[in-house]
């Protein structure tokens, strides 16, 4: 029975991928003590259906191919979030992430001359123990092409590469199960109080007497320019009995009345500016300005900031709120509109099919992607991960085919568009590309390592373990007690912290789950760029560390 099991997935490796997808969402979907592994299900049984024999292994191109699409997508994903978190405290909580990366490779470094490991097992375990695929593939790349390079055969070079997922494979669940037990006790011993998940603020509408002398007179344009970051948007106004769409050009007079969008606060501030509140409802007033939701999905606009499209003088037109997935916001004029967007757009009603045609307002077209720029930022992508990094002593590492992608995508996706190249994804494309990516991965690495890791789980196993045991723990710890305790940090944003630092969304969602608030997402999208591509360099460091070989 064996024999024919293994003979058929040998000879159609297209059933052996679907069918260790298949089994590992379900064992991923089993619940152990509470807790589920999810996608790295897919590596376990990868690892079982692997151990029956060496033929069953995947072709290579299958996990690499995952990989480039996996961290393109998360680099195009994460640029903004980035972006936005190293505005605020971002450098600190980098700099955090950063110094317990270090500490942490340091460890890994003396468990491999505790145990006498070789430096590919020292870097398997530092990837394992801190749960980074990306980093793994680095090393396996790195540890082939050096084999290669020594005049070792192919499949000398191979296994040489695949030590490295085994030892992974054997820190990874410590590295999850770890971190979540450091989470629960922790909590129990410090006993932090965290403060109740805010909802947002909620978007009104009011109209305003034009009172203060000093806007009257002045160019709306003009007094939103003093004004900086006022957090709303005039929409309407009432001049001599005649409503119109509110533009930069428009002229304030005495006794006009505006219509103004935005929460409370800024509601607050426009009382400020332009005078007394009035008890006239013009946005009610529908027959002649009316407004519609449309999707952004036309290429001419993503990533266009809302000033630049000049929508007052195309269209007579003006975007009142964009709707970014579940959430409201308000617009800025450099607010940047992304694919899948829902913009609520003010105009006379006859320009609606104009407003429609500019817009794109096409569900499927927020669902798709140009797979032309796609390619062309995934072939950036690997040719920077090719490019030679030199280091002290001689050494030089690459990014590989996991740092080079994400860092090209890092940069793409704040820069948005170049010319006509569009290089944003739409959510949900992104989200159906990352998991397709991931899977194909753990799929692959999982079945090439399986045969050696069934062999290498009776002899060294349990040292193994435990050398991830003291890697997972010691940085874990190390962060938990220098943000909470020294820097003063929250502790559910510690959390958050701790979980972009392991690159781990299982973590993330425990801490989530606990806090109930988005302090661990927005902590965790702040760190997770920069330490998947820390990790990437120092994997192959002590890969090719002399010390560790």
């Amino acid at each position: 029975m064996r024999e024919e099991l293994v003979a058929a997935l040998s000879q159609y490796p297209i059933l052996t991928l679907f069918l260790v997808i298949g089994l590992g969402y379900l064992v991923g979907e089993t619940s152990i003590l509470g807790f589920r592994f999810g996608v790295a299900g897919v590596l376990f049984v990868g690892l079982a259906v692997g151990a029956l024999d060496p033929r069953v292994a995947l072709p290579e191109v299958v996990p690499t191919l995952g990989l480039i699409i996996f961290v393109y997508a998360v680099g195009i994903h994460s640029a903004s979030a980035l972006r936005q978190a190293l505005r605020r405290q971002g450098w600190r909580d980098n700099a955090l992430a950063g110094g317990v990366l270090v500490f942490g490779a340091l460890l890994a470094a003396g468990v491999a001359q505790w145990l006498s490991l070789p430096g590919t097992r020292a870097a398997g375990l530092y990837c394992g123990a801190l749960t980074n695929t990306p980093a793994l593939a680095a090393v396996r790349e790195q540890v082939r092409e050096r084999g290669l390079a020594r005049g070792e055969s192919a499949e000398q070079a191979q296994l040489q590469a695949e030590e490295a997922v085994v030892a992974y494979s054997l820190a990874y669940p410590v590295g999850v199960l770890g971190v979540l037990l450091c989470f629960h006790l922790l909590r129990r011993i410090w006993k932090p109080e965290f403060q109740p998940a805010e909802d947002a603020p909620e978007i009104q509408v009011r109209n305003f007497v034009v009172r203060n002398p000093g806007v009257v007179g002045r160019t709306l344009g003009d007094v939103m320019r003093v004004h900086k970051d006022v957090g709303f948007v005039v929409s309407r106004i009432r001049h001599e009995g005649r409503t119109d769409i509110a533009a930069s050009g428009t002229r304030l007079a005495e006794g006009d009345i505006v219509v103004v969008v935005g929460d409370a606060e800024a509601l607050e501030r426009a009382e400020q500016i332009f005078g007394e509140p009035s008890d006239a409802h013009i946005e009610e007033d529908r027959r002649e300005l009316d407004y519609r939701r449309v999707f952004v999905s036309s290429k001419q606009v993503v990533g266009k900031r809302i000033r630049d499209l000049d929508l007052p003088n195309r269209l007579h037109a003006t975007i009142t709120r964009v709707r970014r997935g579940d959430v409201d916001l308000v617009p800025a004029p450099d607010t940047r509109l992304e694919l899948g967007d829902q913009v609520r757009v003010l105009t006379r009603k006859e320009n609606f099919p104009a407003v429609r045609e500019f817009f794109g307002d096409s569900i499927r077209g927020t669902a798709e992607t140009d797979f032309g720029s796609v390619a062309l930022g995934m072939v950036l992508g690997v040719l920077v991960g090719t490019m030679p990094i030199p280091l002290p002593g001689g050494q030089t590492v690459k990014l590989g085919l996991a740092g080079g992608p994400l860092l090209v995508a890092l940069v793409l996706g704040h820069w948005e568009r170049t010319g006509g190249i569009c290089w944003l994804i739409p959510v949900s494309a992104n989200l159906t590309l990352r998991r397709i990516g991931l899977l194909l991965f753990l799929a692959g690495v999982g079945t090439r390592a399986g045969y050696q890791f069934g062999q290498t789980v009776g002899t060294s196993g349990a040292a193994l373990v435990l050398g991830g045991a003291v890697i997972t723990f010691g940085v874990t710890l190390a962060t938990m007690i220098i943000g909470y305790r020294v820097l003063k940090i929250p502790y559910d944003a510690v959390m958050g912290l701790v979980s972009g630092i392991q690159t781990q969304p299982a973590c993330l969602a425990y801490a989530t789950e606990q806090t109930r608030s988005e302090t661990p997402n927005v902590a965790y999208a702040a760190v997770y760029p920069a330490a998947t591509v820390l990790k990437i360099v120092l994997a192959q460091v002590l890969a090719a560390w002399p010390g560790t070989s």
